[in-house]
């Protein structure tokens, strides 16, 4: 359905989950894809288009140096995928660690990566920036102040980047995924009265895949997608919009 021959892709977090999957589909579709991440398993997907590169989100230093090893290889950057998240349950012992933790990988790390790779994305054809939100920015999660303020945050940045990367004709636009079954979200659809509370919420009645949200990010990328920009697709299975 979607082609990407010879397009280059960077995307964040891409060694399991949401971003696994973006990663394989990328590939699938031809592209040739840098994958950006922490650590990697030892089984990991195996092809030559898939360039694994470790890097601490954290740290501007390290940030800046995966960038500049990038651009001695590649001469543009199609599409940038800022997937990487980290949820950290609240500590009253730990205020400031765990705020700063997850805002720098949630928040700063698309902040610094969609200004260092500017140049190279003027340089496409046909570039674009997704982020990857969620819905608990825009509603409430108990005991996670940090994981709603940077996804709220990271939506806010997504409309600004829209509006200020216009003029070079590069498209933001942001996928909000609400359940999904990952690691992030495995307690609650393995538990059964926590799986009960969470989809007694969703207009259809199960948790999503991998894959939802990641053919909405292929969409977003491709040209089906060209007069779309400065928006956020929720994939949630209608859970935010549900009333009584």
């Amino acid at each position: 359905m979607f082609n990407f021959q010879n397009k280059i892709i960077i995307i964040t977090g891409g060694f399991a989950g949401n971003g696994l999957c973006v990663v394989k589909k990328f590939l699938e579709s031809g592209a040739k894809v840098y994958a950006l991440d922490k650590q990697f398993p030892k089984k990991f997907t195996v092809s030559k288009n898939l360039i694994k590169l470790k890097v601490n989100l954290e740290s501007y230093s390290s940030i800046k140096n995966t960038v500049n090893k990038i651009m001695h290889l590649e001469k543009k950057i199609d599409c940038l995928v800022n997937n990487a998240g980290i949820s950290i349950k609240f500590s009253q012992t730990k205020l400031l660690d765990v705020w700063s933790k997850t805002l720098s990988v949630n928040l700063t790390a698309p902040y610094v990566l969609s200004y260092l790779l500017l140049p190279y994305l003027k340089k496409s054809s046909f570039p674009s920036i997704i982020n990857i939100t969620s819905l608990n920015g825009k509603i409430a999660m108990s005991n996670n102040p940090a994981y709603n303020a940077s996804k709220g945050g990271l939506s806010a940045l997504n409309s600004s980047l829209a509006m200020d990367f216009a003029k070079y004709k590069i498209r933001v636009n942001a996928v909000s995924p609400g359940y999904i079954k990952t690691n992030m979200t495995k307690k609650s659809f393995n538990t059964k009265s926590e799986l009960k509370k969470r989809v007694d919420r969703m207009m259809i009645k199960n948790y999503g895949e991998p894959e939802d949200v990641a053919s909405t990010v292929l969409f977003l990328a491709s040209t089906l997608a060209k007069y779309i920009n400065a928006s956020e697709i929720v994939v949630d299975g209608g859970l935010l919009k549900k009333g009584i």
